[in-house]
């Protein structure tokens, strides 16, 4: 390859802008900093779904189809999925799963998707110096190797404490065909090289953000939501998923409400069809909890660095993450956190010095970290000013663009 032209990346990833979720929002940053820090070429060929509900249920809204598409120097090109087989895969595979049946791992992959046959196809004609793929455990990740001889490299982004989701050979089995998978985290490399991944093929980067993306209004935000300057302020910011463990926070608000009168809750992130849920929940709160409840939906880049200047503590106690990166944009504005506890987030966080980690899904203990936070200004002093050093030290989006540029001119002059 000349050393003069632009590194040609074709990256492919079930979803993208304005798809929500972590890996899209991810995919989307180190794209564009590719572009805008290294002049890479870069083409994304994606799905046209919203969020990965699409790939089951034809009936759901699409991202509009563009021709000449681009974002901030970044070609995008959006594919159809096809859900006509979702209905009868989803028996099919959960009955294969439960007696451990062979190719049960086949169809778990075919039942949740995305199947898009038109991409599959534009994959193998695209020429490109090095493909990247984004993420395991969807069934896209095969297209990556449509091309005989061309270099990949994939993007795990994986649960390792999902089993049904992600324990899956026909996929795991990509990792040494690849020329290497980035893990996010130790946790997720050792994962791997337990399912049978060689050493060398396996690079742990990890994702990173803007710190500082714009000037915070916090005192607005609190007058806009009827929140008072003294009022303790937990708040929730990221995709409104079932599993990042929302209802068990808005469960948790009268407990705390109970030790911490002056308490409120904000959830805030990206609208999914499991938001009914979380608008159902909400409305079910005795009525004093349902009036320090709000529920917010889309934000933008400011509004959501309003209300992590405006939160007194960020909380996400979610069952399954590959990364977190809600947790950096908390330590951006020195907010304290509590996380569900996992294998990403010990990894990421130092628990006791940076964060606060909670068992998944146990209300009284995510009750209790959030009282104690109340009481002691110190404590959330402390965990906010080592999150965000945390933060500057190894998680800058600038830095971690870099990673991944040199990694993928190392697999294309492989």
């Amino acid at each position: 390859m000349n050393g003069e032209e632009p590194l040609r990346i074709l990256q492919l990833v079930h979803g993208y802008p304005p798809a929500v979720g972590g890996v899209e929002f991810a995919v989307r940053d180190i794209c564009e900093r590719l572009v805008a820090r290294h002049g890479a070429d870069v083409t994304v060929f994606t799905t046209d779904a919203y969020t990965n509900a699409n790939y089951l249920d034809g009936s759901l809204p699409t991202v509009p189809i563009q021709e000449g598409e681009v974002q901030n120097g970044v070609k995008v090109r959006r594919f159809p999925v096809v859900t006509t087989w979702a209905r009868p895969l989803r028996v099919l595979q959960r009955g294969f799963y439960d007696l451990r049946l062979p190719f049960n791992d086949v169809l778990r992959t075919l039942y949740q998707g995305p199947i898009s046959p038109a991409m599959r196809k534009a994959a193998a004609a695209f020429e490109a110096d090095v493909v990247v793929a984004a993420s395991f455990p969807l069934n896209h990740m095969n297209y990556a190797f449509q091309h005989p001889g061309r270099r990949v490299v994939l993007i795990g982004a994986l649960h390792t404490d999902d089993p049904w989701g992600y324990e899956r050979p026909n996929l795991l089995k990509l990792v040494n065909r690849a020329h290497a998978t980035v893990a996010f985290t130790e946790a997720e490399r050792d994962w791997l090289l337990a399912k049978g991944a060689s050493a060398e093929r396996v690079r742990v980067l990890g994702l990173g953000i803007d710190p500082d993306p714009c000037v915070p209004h916090p005192a607005a935000l609190r007058r806009e939501l009827g929140i008072a300057d003294g009022d303790y302020l937990v708040a929730y910011v990221g995709q409104q998923g079932g599993h990042k463990g929302i209802e068990v926070l808005i469960e948790a608000l009268p407990a705390l409400l109970e030790a911490v009168p002056d308490a409120c809750l904000v959830v805030a992130g990206s609208r999914t069809p499991y938001s009914e849920v979380l608008e159902r929940l909400g409305s079910e709160l005795p009525a004093p909890a349902r009036a320090r409840f709000r529920l917010l939906s889309d934000l933008s880049m400011q509004q959501k660095t309003d209300l992590l200047a405006a939160c007194d503590v960020f909380a996400s106690p979610s069952g399954h993450e590959s990364f977190g990166i809600t947790n950096l944009e908390a330590w951006a504005r020195s907010r304290p956190v509590v996380l569900g506890d996992g294998p990403a987030q010990r990894s990421i966080t130092e628990p006791g010095v940076s964060s606060i980690l909670v068992p998944y899904r146990d209300t009284a203990a995510l009750a209790a970290a959030l009282v104690r936070l109340a009481r002691d200004p110190g404590l959330r002093r402390r965990l906010g000013e080592a999150g965000r050093r945390r933060l500057l030290e190894r998680f800058t989006l600038d830095a971690v663009a870099d990673a991944y540029y040199e990694l993928y001119r190392e697999a294309a002059a492989a």
